[in-house]
């Protein structure tokens, strides 16, 4: 089930990061429905974006969905130049439903975006080449308060997603202040590391008296 919440003409256009009466503003837990915010399955110090401005820009665009509104992160293309993607890996496989993208304001906010799953050498020169995975249309949206849902059974085992983003809706550049993906992870990367964990300590723990119990994972 998804959640694609509407909200009236002059909540929606007040300026990135304003909070008021009426704001359109709602909780994580009433946008989510039955899936959850994918940050944690993201690898965010590993989120390249092409043709930004500001090198190593594009992965400050996602933080949790309480911090959505800090418009001191963006990413931005530079001046006369609308194209950008931002190529995400996944830490482990996970199914996608929805994406919510807070732009920028003066019409920098991007008017769509083709989504890509499992492609990671994909660029600008061969994104026009490719059918994309699904096309969204965006609207502005300072406030995360929509969820825009995408075809789920294409995107059920996602490791790698690439969002193209074209054009903005009618600046000079293109400005994304905050990226949400929706959806379900995957157990997989977090029984990887407790099998490390495990290991590591094992290693630690020649040395100590049989009758100290180890610690187990609660899972």
């Amino acid at each position: 089930t998804f959640s694609f919440w509407l909200i009236s003409h002059s909540d929606c256009c007040a300026m990135p990061g304003e909070h008021g009466t009426g704001c359109g503003c709602v909780h994580e837990e009433d946008l989510s429905g039955q899936a959850q915010l994918l940050l944690p399955w993201i690898d965010v110090p590993a989120v390249i974006g092409l043709n930004e401005e500001v090198p190593n820009s594009a992965s400050s665009t996602f933080r949790p969905y309480e911090n959505r509104l800090e418009d001191r992160f963006s990413v931005e293309t530079p001046e006369g130049d609308e194209e950008l993607m931002i190529k995400v890996p996944f830490v482990s496989p996970a199914k996608v439903t929805a994406i919510t993208v807070i732009g920028g304001d003066g019409g920098t906010a991007p008017s769509k975006v083709k989504l890509y799953i499992n492609k990671e050498e994909l660029d600008f020169t061969g994104v026009n080449d490719m059918d994309a995975t699904q096309e969204v249309d965006l609207v502005e949206d300072f406030h995360g308060a929509l969820q825009l849902p995408l075809r789920a059974a294409k995107f059920l085992s996602v490791t790698h997603l690439c969002l193209y983003f074209p054009q903005s809706l009618g600046g000079d550049r293109t400005r994304i202040h905050w990226i949400g993906l929706w959806g379900v992870g995957s157990e997989h990367k977090r029984q990887a590391v407790v099998t490390i964990y495990e290991s590591i300590g094992s290693k630690k723990d020649q040395d100590v008296k049989d009758d100290v119990m180890p610690t187990q994972d609660a899972a």
